[in-house]
């Protein structure tokens, strides 16, 4: 569990250390953070599920081998429009197909629409299906090309571009989104905008932890809400796990610090009345565990201490057991009760869960 001190720290560190440098394209390695989704539309080519799947990993190879990475959802894509140029079929058996196609290779905005670069090339694909020629032709584009360095360099110059003439608006969009607690969708477009893009990239890093902070606190009141809920439905144990990840940096601790206290107080009660019950026949291993379970900070912890001694003393005069084993472990339980509400919700939650909405179809209207 990361505390959350830590992360804002972590994050000042990392978004100070982004200050000193410039808006620039950049090398290969800062562009790498640069993502583009591969589409391949259904209604724009004719092919087999196969094909565009051999087609899809192709694109993924060209665009990782010339410092792009693969994304999920990214608004900006690289797409790829294959035509038939000529096409024989032999007169052997069994026939062979023998195809030439061309494929026009684009990288654009598949929000606004608008075409950043393109490429096209040429391959020759042989077979005895239509698809196993279509494969073999796939088969043979390039993953690397010196002609492909122009294609990208040129997109990366336009989604750069981008992101620096659409800064404000990103910023604005994640504060509305995290006005209606759209936090996970907020944070996930702030994050979008590669460190290339040093002052939209360095706005948007003071933003994530903003709405970050936001996202725990809302989180913090939901908790208490619910944690309250079970209270009232007498589920103690589940009220008390809802406020484990509360901790003390939070604005909602000591909201979160007093249902808590009513909660120790109730297992108190509960468990002190079992000890009782348990001590009556002197069960010393029943009665203790039932006091090990007793809250420090409970209002009947006195009383439960109480109960200690009188079982201490009668374990020392008629078996001569040392309880300094059960008050060990009341404390352990103490301890190990702190520990949880002091650790901090792991913040992967925000960056490795976050559900953006899911785009089906991008805008290529007039890319071919």
């Amino acid at each position: 569990m990361v505390n959350y001190l830590k992360l804002l720290s972590l994050l000042f560190v990392f978004s100070v250390s982004k200050l000193f440098s410039q808006n620039n394209v950049a090398k290969a390695d800062d562009a790498s953070r640069i993502s583009l989704t591969v589409y391949i539309p259904n209604d724009k080519n004719d092919l087999d599920e196969t094909s565009k799947n051999s087609l899809n990993v192709r694109l993924n190879r060209i665009i990782s081998n010339y410092g792009m990475s693969s994304g999920f959802n990214s608004r900006f894509i690289i797409t790829a429009k294959v035509v038939e140029q000529s096409k024989e079929i032999s007169a052997t058996s069994p026939a062979y197909y023998l195809y030439d196609l061309e494929t026009t290779l684009f990288i654009g905005d598949g929000i606004s629409g608008k075409i950043f670069a393109n490429y096209t090339l040429v391959s020759k694909g042989t077979g005895i299906s239509t698809t196993k020629a279509y494969l073999n032709a796939i088969s043979k584009i390039k993953d690397k090309d010196p002609a492909y360095k122009e294609f990208i360099d040129n997109a990366k110059s336009s989604i750069i571009s981008y992101y620096n003439s659409q800064c404000d608006f990103i910023l604005k969009d994640a504060e509305a989104l995290a006005g209606t607690k759209g936090y996970d969708e907020a944070i996930y477009k702030l994050s979008s905008v590669p460190d290339v893009c040093k002052d939209c990239y360095n706005k948007c890093l003071d933003k994530i932890t903003e709405v970050y902070k936001a996202k725990v606190e809302n989180e913090c009141q939901q908790n208490i809400a619910q944690a309250k809920t079970l209270i009232a439905q007498d589920n103690y144990s589940e009220a008390a796990a809802m406020l484990s990840s509360i901790t003390p940096d939070m604005k909602c601790y000591s909201i979160a610090e007093a249902v808590i206290k009513d909660i120790n107080d109730h297992k108190c009660a509960v468990s002190l009345g079992e000890a009782k019950g348990f001590w009556v026949s002197h069960d010393i291993g029943s009665t203790s565990m039932a006091l090990s379970s007793i809250p420090s900070d409970s209002k009947c912890y006195s009383e439960a201490l109480v109960l200690a001694k009188e079982v201490e003393k009668y374990v020392k005069e008629t078996e001569k057991r040392d309880f300094e084993v059960m008050k060990q472990q009341m404390k352990n339980e103490q301890d190990s009760k702190m520990a949880t509400i002091k650790s901090a919700r792991d913040i992967g939650v925000a960056y490795g869960s976050n559900q953006p909405k899911t785009i089906t179809t991008y805008n290529i209207r007039g890319w071919w």
